[in-house]
């Protein structure tokens, strides 16, 4: 006859199975909590984060190296100041949570003096998603650090793009540029107005003291075709002369030959 099995020894051995389970489970859960504790950074952004979420993603030259974990929000009520630190958890293959926390910190300032930065930047135009980029800034980039109590390292942060952006617009003068362009404007009416009127005066002259070419031109065009007639008639005088010459010459070398000619007359020679 078979024996009946013994419920309490199943249930115990349920019991600790589960318990092995969780216990697993724990271990597993607390070590990588303790690892991306040990890999975690924190920074202070003064602007707005808005599209900055839990999640979001960290990337150094294009390369996602981590996310988001955590985004707080401290106010200062003495300076009536705020600022946002976000925590970030780099992924375990690109930074090495075994480290000593020391040589962790040794490392990250050497790369914040060598000019390491972050900033927001955007992720998705069309959604407005942000994202935290690490960028190496010039040597001479200003590091600021806002952590009180330096317990987690931290890396400096930089205005984003947009932010630059938006505060240079902001500095512009744009009051004063917008008072001296009217000035400007109102002294060139002032200079050109009235020289302009002038040259308009005068255009509205040119009709009038154009009436009388078209006559002009009509006396130069009849002058132009009596200038043929004057040269051939010029030409005949010239003819004329040039054979009255002529004929003075020969009369004067006959003179010459026989002088008496002026008493006797040439025909008894």
């Amino acid at each position: 006859m078979r024996k009946k099995p013994n419920n309490k020894l199943i249930g115990l051995f349920i019991v600790c199975g589960i318990t092995l389970f969780l216990a697993t489970v724990g271990m597993f859960v607390s070590e990588k909590i303790m690892a991306d504790t040990k890999s975690e950074v924190v920074m202070y952004f003064s602007e707005s984060i808005k599209g900055l979420d839990v999640g979001s993603p960290v990337v150094f030259k294009g390369v996602n190296i981590g996310r988001v974990s955590k985004i707080d929000l401290i106010t200062d009520m003495d300076d009536s100041e705020f600022s946002i630190p976000v925590f970030v958890a780099f992924n375990r293959q690109n930074f090495n949570p075994s480290l000593p926390n020391e040589t962790r910190r040794q490392i990250l300032r050497q790369l914040v003096d060598k000019g390491l930065r972050a900033r927001l930047n955007t992720q998705n135009y069309l959604t407005g998603q942000l994202m935290v980029e690490l960028e190496m800034m010039p040597v001479d980039t200003p590091a600021v650090y806002r952590s009180k109590d330096g317990s987690i390292p931290e890396i400096p942060t930089v205005l984003s793009p947009l932010a630059e952006l938006s505060r240079g617009f902001q500095e512009i003068p744009l009051k004063q540029t917008v008072t001296r362009m009217n000035k400007f404007l109102d002294s060139l009416n002032e200079q050109v107005v009235p020289k302009l009127n002038t040259v308009l005066e005068d255009f509205a002259q040119i009709p009038e003291q154009t009436k009388g070419i078209p006559e002009t031109l009509r006396n130069i065009d009849r002058a132009v075709k009596e200038v043929p007639d004057a040269l051939r008639s010029f030409d005949r005088a010239m003819t004329n002369i040039s054979g009255a010459a002529k004929s003075l010459n020969n009369f004067a070398d006959y003179i010459e030959r026989h002088p008496e000619a002026l008493l006797k007359g040439k025909g008894r020679y």
